[in-house]
């Protein structure tokens, strides 16, 4: 197992009913898809992955990620809707950092 792929609850700091959320509208996301991968939403998961880590999208995702990829073995399997859930939670972390930052923006 991944050293850094299981969740961790403080690892985030978006609600769980957000994260809730956040993962339905990745699942309708990729039903709307047709099953198609995306190149561009694929390279932004694996940015958004470089930048947060494996214990971020574990902890985003609430569930163990040391399952690798058959295709990238360095990378995580994730299921369907999970790359944009991470691309969307990334988005809302920056919002909440933002909001945390200029309580007054908002």
């Amino acid at each position: 197992m991944g050293r850094h792929s299981k969740p961790d609850v403080m690892a985030t700091g978006i609600s769980e009913t957000r994260l809730v959320e956040i993962r339905r509208a990745g699942i309708d996301a990729e039903c709307g898809n047709g099953g198609l991968q995306d190149a561009r939403l694929l390279n932004r998961c694996e940015e958004v992955l470089d930048r947060r880590g494996e214990s971020w999208a574990a902890s985003v995702l609430g569930r163990d990620i040391s399952r690798r990829s058959r295709y990238v073995t360095h990378r995580p399997w994730l299921l369907d809707g999970e790359s944009y859930a991470l691309i969307e939670a990334d988005a809302e972390e920056d919002r909440l950092s933002i909001t945390h930052l200029d309580p007054v923006a908002n």
